[in-house]
C-alpha cells in the first residue's frame, strides 16, 4: 500500500527522518513517538505537503513521478486546521467536492452526521476550534482516498464526535481504505481496528503488531 524509498528529511543541518526502504500494507496504523520525534513531519510528507529527499509510493503511484495520481489517493486532516476566515463551510465543501470528484450527497451525509448543518453556510472566522476540527474531518473523508492521514484527530472533539469518528474509521476500513494517525490522547484499542503501531525511534520507523 505505502512504500518508503530512502526517505530523508532535515530542517537546516538538523536531520529529522531517515527511513530506508520500508513498506506498510493496507490497515489502520497508530503512529507514536516522543514529542519532536518527527510524527507530524512524517504525516505531512506522506500527505504530499512538505518537501523531502527520496520517494514515496502509494498504491503504486510515485509522489515524485506521478504527484497528481498520488495526491488523489491520499487525504489529510491537520491537528490544528486553519482556513481563510472569509470563506464559508460551503465554500470549502464545494472546492473539495470538485477536487475529490465526490458526490454532494456524501457531503450532506457527513454534515448531518456531525450536526453541522446550522453553521456550515456561515463564515469560518466565526467558528470555534471544535467546529473547524469537524470540518477538517469531513473534508478528509470526501471522495474515495486509499489512505486517510489524521494528525491528532481527537483534539477538540466532543465525545459524540469521537464515537462517530471511530464508527467512520471502522466502516471505511471495511471498505478497504487505510488509516494512519497520531494521538496523544488515550484510545481504547477495542474501539478501532488498529492492526499495527508505528514507532519513530532514532529518526526511523519500527512497526509492531498490536497485542
Amino acid at each position: 500500500m505505502l512504500e518508503f524509498i530512502q526517505l530523508e528529511k532535515a530542517y537546516g543541518s538538523q536531520p529529522i527522518l531517515s527511513i530506508p526502504s520500508s513498506r506498510l500494507d493496507r490497515g489502520v496504523y497508530w503512529l507514536q513517538g516522543p514529542n519532536g520525534s518527527g510524527k507530524t513531519t512524517l504525516l505531512r510528507i506522506i500527505a504530499g505537503i512538505i518537501s523531502f529527499k527520496g520517494d514515496i509510493r502509494l498504491e503504486g503511484h510515485s509522489l515524485r513521478r506521478d504527484p497528481i495520481a498520488y495526491r488523489r489517493a491520499v487525504s489529510w486532516a491537520d491537528a490544528e486546521p486553519r482556513y481563510p476566515a472569509f470563506l464559508t463551510g460551503n465554500d470549502l465543501l464545494s472546492f473539495y467536492l470538485s477536487v475529490r470528484k465526490a458526490p454532494f450527497s456524501q457531503a450532506e451525509q457527513l454534515i448531518s452526521a456531525f450536526s453541522m448543518a446550522a453553521y456550515i453556510p456561515t463564515r469560518i472566522g466565526s467558528w470555534s476550534d471544535g467546529m473547524i476540527k469537524k470540518l477538517s474531518l469531513v473534508l478528509a473523508f470526501l471522495g474515495a482516498p486509499s489512505l486517510i492521514v489524521l494528525d491528532e484527530p481527537l483534539v477538540t472533539l466532543d465525545i459524540a464526535s469521537v464515537q462517530l469518528l471511530y464508527e467512520m474509521i471502522r466502516y471505511h476500513r471495511g471498505q478497504g481504505r487505510s488509516f494512519l494517525f497520531t494521538s496523544h490522547q488515550d484510545i481504547v484499542l477495542s474501539s478501532l481496528p488498529i492492526e499495527r503501531k508505528i514507532f519513530i525511534r532514532d529518526q526511523t520507523i519500527e512497526t509492531l503488531a498490536v497485542a
